[in-house]
């Protein structure tokens, strides 16, 4: 999700036909909450600074329900805060991608930050 037209056409490029993977995309916060309610999807990208809603909010949002707090949640940020990147994954993020980002190696990237909490998943009785 992003709230930049461009930026989600190549991310659904890099993604999707790139990195093989299903893609949906939301164009803020409230839509990406009702996306997730409707497909329920295997991880969330979700952009970090967004009008409106934040990416913090929908983490937050997404973390408090039962029915979405076990889908992984990556944050996409040009933030570059340490501080604020550790408060994401202490918020419940399964890790930060930084933009901007290269559209070959965006689901690679996604892929080596989702690995370890799907390990994890995997290993639950």
């Amino acid at each position: 999700m992003d709230d930049d037209p461009v930026m989600r056409r190549l991310g659904e490029h890099a993604l999707g036909n790139l990195g093989g993977m299903t893609v949906a995309t939301a164009v803020d916060g409230e839509e990406a909450l009702a996306a997730v309610e409707r497909e329920t999807p295997d991880a969330i990208l979700l952009d970090y600074l967004m009008p409106g809603m934040d990416g913090a909010e929908v983490l937050a949002i997404l973390k408090a329900s039962p029915a979405t707090r076990s889908i992984p949640v990556v944050v996409l940020t040009a933030v570059d805060d340490e501080d604020e990147l550790r408060q994401l994954v202490a918020g419940g993020a399964a890790g930060c991608l930084v933009k901007p980002f290269d559209p070959v190696t965006l689901a690679e990237n996604l892929r080596a930050v989702l690995l370890p909490v799907l390990r994890s998943d995997a290993a639950r009785p």
